[in-house]
Formats: structure tokens, sequence, C-alpha cells
């Protein structure tokens, strides 16, 4: 992930050092830095736990989607493409499984509809605070659940990342 400060910078957005997550919500005292660190921490997890790592995508695609405004140009596109390749279509959540579909369509060198974020807060029923917090045999349980439920949040966009998958997987 890019420099999160830098990015936000970028955007012209003005970072939380304090309180929930401006962003996804999560009950963390230190803002959006808190929530960069629990997400580096589920990525030590990949070596530990063989369960999680086979679903670690859906923790990826889920908190890129609720902190966007500190991703890059095409994270919302290619994270909703992403979800929905592995929630609909059955493609694997295991991280080291690039998707010929998100290779073609990074690829493509097209001006692509700004796909605007849903509300801070209401991107999704769970956290990364709250996959952290879960036993270890049930992460990968709960890390399929944020994914669902951060797609579900962002059902405005669904008809055309559907469309989108439709062309790239058919041409």
């Amino acid at each position: 992930m890019q420099d999160f400060r830098k990015q936000a910078a970028k955007h012209g957005v003005t970072l939380l050092s304090d309180g929930p997550c401006q962003f996804c919500g999560a009950g963390v005292e230190h803002g959006v830095a808190q929530c960069v660190s629990l997400f580096g921490e589920l990525g030590a997890h990949l070596w530990r736990e063989k369960d999680y790592a086979a679903a670690h995508l859906f923790s990826v695609d889920a908190y890129s989607l609720q902190h966007s405004e500190i991703a890059g140009r095409l994270n919302n596109h290619v994270h909703l493409l992403s979800l929905c390749l592995m929630l609909e279509r059955g493609a694997s959540s295991a991280m080291g499984t690039r998707k010929p579909a998100i290779e073609k369509f990074l690829a493509l060198d097209r001006v692509w509809p700004s796909l605007e974020p849903p509300p801070a807060g209401a991107r999704g029923s769970l956290t990364v605070a709250e996959i952290v917090a879960t036993d270890l045999e049930r992460r990968a349980e709960f890390a399929r659940r944020w994914a669902e439920s951060v797609w579900d949040a962002w059902q405005a966009h669904q008809p055309w990342v559907r469309r989108t998958l439709d062309r790239l997987l058919h041409d």
C-alpha cells in the first residue's frame, strides 16, 4: 500500500489522529493510523495461519474499499472487480492468486468512471478492528463476512462492476 498520509494529502483529505477511524468507523482510539497498523497486523498472520492466508484477499479488498480516500486512483475499480470475482463468480481469495480479469483491466488505458464510495462509516458492518480481534480459528470466516458487508455497502456500483467483468472475461 502506498503511504497513506501522502495519498490523503493528494486527495485533499485531512486525517484525524484521535477517535474512531474517519473512514470505516472502527472503534479505535487513534484514527486511521491505527487502522493502517491493524491492517499490517493482519498481513503478519499470513505466514502463521494457513486458513486465513486462503482468505486474505477478502481482507485486502474490504480494507481498501473502506479506506478509499487513502488509496490510489483505480482503487475502487480494482477492489470491487476483485470482490465480485470472489463473491459472485467463485474466484480464489488466497493471497498470491492474481485474477486475469484484474490484470487485463489494469492494462487497459482508458478513462474510467468515478466510483464514489458510500458515506464514511457506512462502508460495511465489520472493520479491520473486528477481524484482528477475532479468534484465529474464525478469522477466515470473518474476513469473508467483512468482504460481503463491504460489497453490499457498494451496491450502487455493482451493475458497473458486473458489466465490466463480463466484457473483460469475454473479450
